[in-house]
């Protein structure tokens, strides 16, 4: 991929999108494959904002059960499954382990009900995965020395079993979004981060394009569109203030900012996940507790969250402090009835911002709906502008769907059936998962470790053979950038030759995720900012730029 700044702004597209989260992403994706031609700008990099700040969860759905919304069940459960076809290389399925208890509610018969219920409504969700590893798992019935087994902290004196269920999740919800861009740039889109929209540009009540600036080189350009749509998450409300009737737009896309955060930590379980209940409120039609956290495996840590908290700081600055962390700390000691994790134990922590869609705001109550709107801006007289705001990475794909199937009539010329179902994205044109790494481990085992390997396919999937093309040419580049890291040196040269890499944080936090488990060292951070320099043409005071901002990063507020 290339930042092709002149294409933006040559050509006329049928599709301008603003906002390169995993909404923005997807509607990418399928507009191109209907054979629109597209632009999807972000004033920041791919994937960098909310979509990367979640628990990496692709969730089947099964708390909507709770809020009696089964419609919500099924879409969540069949876009779950869609994921493993699209992307197998980025996805696995975990155990999450829910104990049960004494009481009526939280009893081992109440979740067993709830786990028929929810298997009923998903019935036939594998018929549509060839690969049979990528099949979700059956749910089970665990007792007390299963927990125990799994959770060896968790005391069992008041816990009468469990159900262990599997979700989806994903090793880099970042490099899925890229994933998915890659696949709308490989159909023709024209795609650049670091370009920031400053406003529509409107004619005669319509909008032909918009002013923008590119963050980099701080140039102005324009862009122009048939259609323009804003995806730009918790930043929609700013973008449409382009008239008087912008307000009552805007009141009912967002109506309050929360604040959620997480923590990476040693692991806490034995390679499954757990759903905590806290004190905190839920809104629920059947309430088990309060809130739930969870503690998810990750890269051999625990990932765990989130905080839920009302925001109204400004969207650009959102960081965890103290208070937060401190906060979540709290709840799971709490939740586990003893101090297992203390403030030390945090490697790394990260923030993002939830928008909500609600009439009454409560700022005590989890109120989570996973719903989206799409809103066309015509029946408030301006043509050309459409904007969606999705609610979860989940249902990402199924929102562009019905956004361009709801949006069809308004180009000139008629669109293809939507193929995101099964199109599988470029780099996961995998038809076994299982062929694939045996492949790869008789290939390239004399090269590296397994389990070095076993990473490369994960972020890359079918791509791994160019990453290991540069690394036989230069095996210097086989080296780890780290030695507690599985990240390889010639990594860092395939993401600046292939990946639209701007900045060394681009490359730190989300190609790799090389410092999402805390930091690498200050000389890992250094051999990254080096190996960039040489791709990207950088000077020793942009390498020191760079690096002292990714090391900045990894402060709490």
């Amino acid at each position: 991929m290339k930042r092709d700044i002149e294409r933006l702004k040559r050509d006329r597209f049928d599709l301008i999108i603003i906002g390169a989260g995993i909404t923005g992403a997807c509607l990418a994706y399928d507009a191109t494959l209907r054979g629109l031609s597209v632009a999807i700008i972000d004033k920041n990099d791919f994937g960098a904002e909310t979509s990367a700040a979640s628990s990496k969860l692709l969730h089947g759905g099964i708390r909507y059960l709770q809020q009696g919304r089964i419609l919500k069940v099924l879409e969540s459960a069949k876009e779950r499954v869609y994921f493993q076809t699209i992307a197998p290389h980025l996805t696995q399925y975990l155990p999450f382990i829910v104990p049960t208890y004494k009481r009526l509610s939280q009893s081992k018969f109440f979740l067993m009900a709830g786990m028929i219920v929810y298997s009923i409504i998903c019935f036939g969700q594998n018929r549509s995965i060839r690969d049979k590893e990528k099949h979700v798992p059956k749910w089970k019935l665990l007792n007390k020395q299963d927990i125990k087994k799994f959770i060896p902290i968790i005391n069992i004196k008041d816990i009468t079993g469990g159900v262990m269920f599997y979700e989806s999740h994903m090793h880099s919800s970042e490099r899925m979004t890229l994933g998915i861009l890659e696949t709308a740039y490989s159909h023709g889109a024209a795609i650049a981060n670091y370009i920031k929209c400053d406003s529509y540009d409107i004619q005669n009540n319509k909008v032909i394009g918009i002013n923008a600036t590119d963050v980099i080189t701080g140039d102005k350009l324009v862009i122009r569109g048939v259609m323009v749509i804003n995806a730009a998450g918790p930043w929609i409300p700013l973008l449409n203030k382009y008239n008087r009737k912008s307000n009552d737009v805007n009141k009912d896309i967002v109506t309050a900012y929360f604040k959620g955060v997480h923590i990476v930590t040693n692991p806490l379980t034995n390679q499954c996940a757990i759903a905590l209940v806290t004190k905190k409120q839920n809104q629920v039609l059947i309430n088990r507790g309060g809130r739930h956290i969870f503690i998810i495996p990750w890269r051999g840590y625990s990932l765990i969250g989130t905080t839920y908290d009302a925001y109204d700081g400004k969207l650009d600055e959102v960081c965890p402090t103290k208070n937060d962390v401190e906060g979540l700390i709290e709840d799971i000691n709490l939740a586990f009835g003893k101090a297992v994790l203390k403030y030390s134990d945090v490697k790394y922590t990260y923030a993002g911002i939830y928008p909500l869609i609600e009439d009454d705001v409560n700022p005590n109550v989890y109120q989570g709906t996973g719903d989206y709107q799409v809103i066309d801006h015509s029946k408030y007289g301006l043509e050309g502008l459409i904007t969606v705001f999705g609610a979860k990475y989940t249902t990402a794909r199924l929102l562009a769907e019905r956004t361009l199937n709801k949006i069809a009539g308004k180009f000139d010329k008629p669109l293809r059936k939507c193929k995101t179902r099964t199109f599988q994205i470029d780099n996961g044109k995998i038809e076994s998962m299982h062929v694939l790494k045996n492949d790869c481990y008789n290939r390239y085992d004399k090269y590296l470790s397994k389990e070095i390997i076993d990473n490369l396919i994960t972020n890359y999937g079918i791509a791994i053979d160019k990453v290991m093309n540069i690394a036989i040419d230069d095996p210097s580049l086989l080296e780890r950038i780290a030695e507690n890291r599985l990240v390889i040196k010639a990594e860092a040269v395939y993401a600046a030759r292939n990946e639209i890499l701007v900045t060394l944080d681009d490359f730190v936090f989300r190609r790799t995720g090389l410092g999402t488990l805390g930091s690498p060292g200050e000389q890992a951070i250094k051999n990254c900012a080096e190996l960039l320099a040489n791709e990207l043409g950088w000077d020793n005071d942009r390498m020191l730029e760079e690096t002292e901002r990714v090391v900045k990063k990894f402060k709490i507020c």
